[in-house]
């Protein structure tokens, strides 16, 4: 992906997180509520699947920067790290919020002060009329559609 910048809200962050966490949950429930099945011929199959389960939801769970702590205690002030890790503030990627007064039509969030002193000449400006029409006949009138060229 090149290191491309998307927004996202931060409540779809944790969510998210919450999600990865509910479902490490229910597997390592499931593996242990396996694991104390009396052994015989009949569930070794599944005693075998579960204890393979187990260990690629622990793998995965160490690579995900989730603290253990979160798990027990759901506190979000324990995803600090993780927030600061992976992800970055839109002022960071050039969107500052627009108060109102906004260089660009129909803007209801940010814009981007990348290239706010350099002139558009009029074939890029006709160029990216078109695109922009071609999008909104894509995802609709109630989107905004900010390009950043990096």
């Amino acid at each position: 992906m090149n290191n491309e910048h998307y927004l996202i809200h931060k409540e779809d962050y944790i969510k998210h997180i919450n999600d990865k966490v509910f479902l490490y949950s229910m597997v390592k429930q499931l593996t242990h509520m396996v694991s104390k099945l009396a052994p015989n011929r009949g569930n070794k199959a599944l005693s075998e699947m579960a204890e393979c389960y187990n260990g690629l939801v622990e793998r995965n769970f160490r690579t995900w920067g989730i603290p253990t702590a979160y798990l027990a205690f759901d506190n979000e002030a324990l995803l600090s790290e993780l927030i600061e890790n992976e992800l970055i503030a839109p002022e960071e990627a050039g969107y500052y919020p627009c108060d109102g007064e906004c260089c660009c039509d129909d803007c209801e969030c940010c814009c981007s002060d990348a290239y706010e002193d350099e002139p558009a000449d009029e074939d890029t400006t006709e160029a990216m009329a078109t695109l922009t029409s071609m999008l909104h006949g894509i995802f609709g009138d109630n989107v905004s559609v900010h390009i950043v060229v990096d």
